[in-house]
């Protein structure tokens, strides 16, 4: 299987987090053939931007990549969604939609999830109000985009359980059957 992991690259923070889920992930599934960004010197990092790639040859880089593989785990984490993300899961979901056998899983780790800290107390003290928003925003197309082409969790061990559970099932012979797929 190969796999494309996707999100902010140019933070000390987001090197730490994209080197150890690239970790994770290949230590949970061993022989997976993952690509992450951080790791491509040629061109990111302080010794890749000496050099010149330009829009054009980068994005080609990316989209040559994500012709190539299964799976887009794409890290959506920040008060907005890394633009060069939204544009891979675009890409991706786009491929999804004529028929590619593919899946996005989207991870959002923001610890104001609505899902996980609502409560009566936060409303009636004010933070429904203007001004005083208390939960995580992700854009809802980008959102959208991800659930409707695979699935988004909110932590990395989730993203491994279900990029798992996806390639086993695809492999199933009523996975194969319902795209059309002969299976004998």
């Amino acid at each position: 299987m190969k796999a494309y992991l996707a999100g902010s690259i140019f933070y000390y923070g987001d090197i730490l987090r994209n080197t150890e889920w690239a970790k994770k992930i290949r230590d949970a599934i061993p022989g997976i053939d993952l690509y992450s960004p951080v790791e491509n010197t040629d061109i990111n990092g302080p010794e890749g931007k000496k050099k010149f790639a330009g829009s054009k040859e980068i994005a080609k880089g990316d989209n040559d990549r994500l012709d190539n593989v299964d799976a887009l785990i794409a890290c959506i984490d920040g008060d907005v969604i890394p633009a060069g993300t939204s544009a891979e899961i675009g890409v991706m979901r786009e491929k999804i939609r004529r028929g590619d056998d593919k899946i996005i899983i989207g991870i959002c780790t923001d610890n104001r999830q609505m899902f996980l800290t609502h409560s009566a107390e936060k409303d009636t003290g004010g933070a429904a109000s203007l001004g005083e928003q208390q939960y995580s925003y992700q854009n809802l197309y980008v959102t959208g985009l991800i659930k409707e082409a695979g699935v988004l969790v909110s932590n990395i061990d989730d993203a491994i359980a279900a990029l798992k559970y996806w390639d086993e099932q695809r492999h199933a012979p009523s996975y194969l059957a319902g795209r059309g797929v002969y299976y004998g």
